[in-house]
C-alpha cells in the first residue's frame, strides 16, 4: 500500500465559469466546465498545480463554503488505504473523458482537512 502521486487540490467555487476564465488569464491549461455529480467542474493545469474546480463536492450537503476542499491522492491500493480511517464518503467509482474511471473515497484528517484517496481504473478515454 502507498500514496504514489498528489492527483489535485479540490477548490469550491460558487462561480465556475469566472473561476475558469481567471485560470485561463492567468496561463492554465483548463478544461471546459461540464455538468458532474449534482454539480459542475472543470480542472486546472498551472505548472506542476493541478486544480479540480467543483461547486458542489460529492461528500457535501450543499452547505459547504466556498474554498479549499481536499487534497486527492492517487493510491495503489484503495481498500488498505481506507483500513483504520472513518470513511466520510465512498468507495465509488467515478468516471469522465478527462481523467477516466477511478474508485475513490473521502476520510476526515486532522484541522478539519478532509483526503480523498484514489485508484485509478482505467486511463482518460478509455470507456469503464
Amino acid at each position: 500500500m502507498a500514496i504514489v502521486e498528489v492527483a489535485n487540490l479540490a477548490v469550491k467555487v460558487d462561480d465556475l465559469d469566472g473561476a475558469v476564465a481567471f485560470y485561463r488569464w492567468a496561463g492554465a491549461t483548463v478544461t471546459d466546465p461540464e455538468d458532474w455529480r449534482q454539480g459542475r467542474r472543470a480542472d486546472v493545469a498551472l505548472g506542476p498545480l493541478h486544480l479540480t474546480l467543483f461547486t458542489r463536492a460529492l461528500y457535501e450537503d450543499g452547505t459547504l463554503p466556498e474554498g479549499f476542499l481536499h487534497v486527492a491522492l492517487f493510491t495503489d491500493d484503495l481498500d488498505r488505504e481506507l483500513e483504520g480511517h472513518a470513511v466520510l464518503w465512498g468507495p465509488d467509482v467515478v468516471s469522465g473523458p478527462t481523467f477516466g474511471s477511478r474508485r475513490i473515497a473521502f476520510v476526515e484528517a486532522p484541522g478539519g482537512m478532509r483526503l480523498e484517496f484514489m485508484e485509478q481504473l482505467t486511463p482518460p478515454g478509455v470507456a469503464p
